[in-house]
């Protein structure tokens, strides 16, 4: 929960904490767009200077400072094609930074922003497909998460940004996880 814009843990985060993982981009996708230059849409890339706070990094999955050396390219955070297999723009540190933790709960940086939460999940024919979503406001990410995931077809949720769309990180159950993805 979000009061005189600092975050203040309630017992509904810590539950969520617990039931949750947050899965930032792989750290061997950031190391190779950082040593290569080019995304896996082979866009050449470059390395600019943050002039404003606040362009997320999806590996360390903080908030860029004015300065900061960034990198924007092109993801796409499936494993399979399909439809809703989207690839849109997002940035990470030009310079080496730690993968967030996805058992540290729900990234900081992130509770004080409203977030589109797209709930994934497979189709009769077994592609995948968006089968919920809501905008969660600041603060109230942990609520739409267990709302999202009370339905057994659900398989994981996208955190999104809620104006733009860009990708920001993977929401799994905590008991059927894969980290890496």
């Amino acid at each position: 929960m979000i009061v005189s814009g600092k975050r203040v843990v309630t017992p509904s985060d810590e539950a969520a904490a617990q039931r949750f993982r947050y899965a930032a981009i792989p750290t061997e996708v950031a190391q190779r767009i950082r040593s290569t230059l080019r995304d896996d849409f082979r866009n050449e890339l470059r390395v600019w200077i943050s002039d404003a706070e606040g362009n997320p990094c999806r590996h360390c999955l903080r908030m860029t400072r004015p300065g900061d050396r960034l990198i924007l390219f092109a993801y796409r955070p499936f494993a399979t094609s399909g439809p809703y297999a989207e690839t849109g723009p997002i940035f990470i540190h030009a310079d080496a930074c730690a993968r967030y933790d996805g058992r540290s709960g729900f990234p900081e940086d992130f509770t004080v922003r409203a977030l589109t939460l797209r709930a994934y999940g497979n189709t009769e024919r077994g592609d995948i497909s968006i089968v919920d979503a809501e905008v969660s406001q600041p603060g109230c990410a942990s609520q739409g998460l267990t709302r999202l995931f009370a339905a057994e077809r659900v398989q994981f949720v996208h955190a999104r940004n809620q104006a733009w769309g860009c990708y920001d990180f993977r929401i799994d159950r905590a008991t059927a996880i894969n980290i890496a993805t």
